[in-house]
């Protein structure tokens, strides 16, 4: 508080300009985890719409992270902070609205471009305003917020489903977004011109080829591992993919230095925010459609279930940064890794046998590891290069664990799809029901229509037989998932020890600061 004092009035509305923008922004990709069931069941939407509801809004941030500052810069940061407020707030009204899924979709989509144009601005904005010597706090505090926030949003927007509608959350976007962007009308921070072109073919073969991926997985998950259009799609994505890395070493000036590649700790940073980013994405999606769908838990009462999961993130961090700050090393981000695979392996022992308390407790150690491996990567990738790189490193870090998230919720669900409808094929066979579809089993689940017509269709001795082995199909799924991503957890945290063993004392950075 005495810190916040030794700002200018124009510093303090920065200050708060900026941690709540971002907070509120980033939130938004997460805030909709503990109503995915209700959304499910009110639009009577498949699995891999679910899904997409989710990816839809994590995708943008994948391919426009590192575009964005260089966007403010050309275009200038007011311009760009307020055309993407205002984008975001039209598209959560568009969600507020959506009467089907695939509305819904187009609506997340927009909300992460918004996000992934204005939240990276605003560290910018804290670098131009706010003094080298109180910068550290700065950045320390909107980590802190966005992380509040993040933590905090779920549970509002679970309150909100059990007690009025899900739309209400969207509804609250809506309106956050159209103060912020009066409030940051009301502040100009220059134009920000420069002479740095905007990598256009990275930009868009980047984005074209990750989409295409994520696009064939999900294909993979509906229709099977044998569909021709699937593996034509992940070709032309892999295709996409090479041409943008080959167009990043022929330009001058890359979206992303690939060239980062080549230092072992920026490539185990890079890999442990990734698989961690994967694991905990896939881990709070399929958890809390777990625990309302199988379990029968609300909203709110499954967000209680979790809620030892956020300790770690609100309370680690700074612990973790100081001890990284007083003996760096590349046990933290090994370390975090190896007991996140623990973790996952006991979330799954306790399903198997639900055992609430074990659940709950096995969720408390995967959120004391996350910040293990989150907290330090940054810094633990800068170690390897002068000051000036810095900001490449950011954007390379930041793009990581986004594709991370997205790529581990697409292959999870394709594991996840492939368990469950070998269930369902057995559910066909055992009690006749014919050609029963997924969306039907999917419906069977989170108390759908369609789910609601085919048990009134059968006798009452039948109807149960059915939806225990859907809500079967569902756990065996869950357990599937949460192994395989334990397994790679595990497999990245072996690779980067190995990788790293002759810089176990820790690692000295061109910049001449210790990694």
């Amino acid at each position: 508080m005495r810190r916040s004092r030794a700002f200018d009035p124009r510093q303090r509305m920065t200050m708060a300009l900026a941690c709540v923008t971002t907070s509120v922004l980033f939130s938004s990709a997460p805030s909709i985890t503990l109503a995915l069931p209700t959304i499910q069941r009110d639009l009577d939407a498949t699995a891999s719409t679910l899904r997409w509801i989710v990816i839809a809004a994590q995708l943008p941030l994948c391919c426009l992270a590192a575009a964005s500052g260089r966007l403010a810069d050309l275009l200038g940061y007011r311009t760009v902070l307020r055309s993407a407020l205002l984008c975001f707030a039209v598209a959560s009204a568009f969600c507020a609205l959506g009467p089907t899924g695939h509305w819904l979709i187009a609506g997340r989509v927009l909300q992460g471009v918004a996000v992934a144009l204005a939240a990276p601005l605003g560290i910018a904005l804290l670098a131009r305003e706010i003094p080298l010597h109180m910068r550290g706090w700065a950045l320390g505090t909107l980590a802190l917020s966005i992380t509040l926030t993040s933590t905090t949003a779920p549970y509002l927007v679970a309150a909100l489903t059990d007690f009025a509608d899900w739309r209400w959350g969207f509804g609250v976007y809506t309106a956050a977004g159209l103060v912020l962007f009066v409030l940051a009308g009301r502040e100009r921070y220059g134009t920000g011109r420069t002479a740095v072109p905007m990598d256009w073919k990275g930009l868009l073969t980047l984005t074209g080829g990750l989409t295409l991926v994520v696009v064939s997985l999900e294909r993979v998950a509906a229709w099977g591992h044998r569909d021709l259009p699937a593996l034509l799609l992940l070709l032309a994505g892999a295709a996409l993919l090479l041409l943008f890395a080959l167009v990043e070493r022929a330009t001058s000036d890359p979206l992303i230095d690939l060239g980062m590649c080549r230092r072992p700790n920026v490539v185990a940073a890079g890999a442990g925010l990734a698989l961690t980013q994967w694991a905990s994405l896939a881990l709070s999606i399929y958890l809390s459609l777990y625990l309302q769908q199988v379990l029968g838990y609300s909203a709110l009462q499954a967000g209680l279930v979790a809620l030892p999961g956020a300790l770690g993130p609100l309370l680690l961090p700074r612990l973790v940064g100081r001890l990284h700050d007083y003996a760096p090393n590349w046990w933290t981000v090994v370390g975090g890794a190896l007991l996140g695979a623990v973790s996952l392996m006991l979330v799954a022992l306790a399903v198997d046998r639900g055992h609430l308390v074990t659940l709950m407790l096995a969720l408390l150690a995967f959120g004391f590891a996350t910040p293990l491996v989150y907290t330090p990567a940054n810094s633990f990738a800068m170690s390897a290069v002068p000051t000036a790189a810095y900001g490449l490193i950011g954007g390379f870090t930041t793009t990581a664990r986004q594709l991370g998230g997205v790529l581990g919720l697409a292959v999870s669900g394709m594991f996840f799809a492939q368990v469950q409808a070998g269930a369902l094929t057995r559910l066909t066979r055992t009690e006749g029901l014919g050609s029963v579809q997924q969306h039907d089993l999917d419906s069977l689940v989170a108390d759908g229509e369609r789910g609601r017509r085919l048990l009134d269709s059968l006798s009452p001795p039948s109807a149960q037989a059915v939806l225990d082995t859907a809500s079967g199909a569902y756990t065996a799924g869950f357990l599937t998932v949460l192994l395989v991503n334990a397994g790679l957890l595990a497999l990245g945290s072996a690779s980067m020890l190995v990788a790293l063993r002759h810089r176990m004392s820790g690692l000295t950075g061109e910049a001449g600061r210790p990694g």
